[in-house]
Formats: C-alpha cells, sequence, structure tokens
C-alpha cells in the first residue's frame, strides 16, 4: 500500500431555502478543487445511513459508500 493524501468535508449545511439551487453542488466542488490544488488524491465524508436526503445528495455528487460503521445502543 502507498501513502494517500486526502481531504475530508467535515460537516456541510445549506439553509432550507437556498437548497436545490446549486449551493450544496457549488460548495462541494470548491472542497474539491481546495483538495486538488493541496495535492489530495481522495476527499472524504461522513453522512448518517437514515440522513437519506443527505446520501442521496452525496450519491448524486458522485461520491461512493466506503464503509459501514455499526452502533449499538447502550
Amino acid at each position: 500500500m502507498h501513502a494517500d493524501s486526502f481531504i475530508v468535508l467535515n460537516q456541510l449545511a445549506v439553509a432550507p431555502k437556498a437548497t436545490r439551487h446549486g449551493v450544496g453542488t457549488a460548495l462541494v466542488n470548491a472542497v474539491r478543487e481546495a483538495g486538488r490544488q493541496a495535492g489530495c488524491r481522495r476527499l472524504l465524508t461522513e453522512v448518517l445511513d437514515c440522513n437519506d436526503e443527505a446520501r442521496s445528495f452525496y450519491e448524486a455528487a458522485g461520491f461512493l459508500p466506503m464503509k459501514h460503521v455499526p452502533e449499538q445502543l447502550l
């Protein structure tokens, strides 16, 4: 394996009135470009399984599932 550099999109939020107007896509594109300029090869983010809207957004933006993190309530 070789070391890989990546940029992490920690949180993305768009005001409800601005959804479906390209704001989220523009923000993700800006993070992608910042990562490319920094020499990163991958963009990572996290989204909860129960957040169907966010999962659909990231899928449409070209993100692929990387891992699944099981949880258990205590």
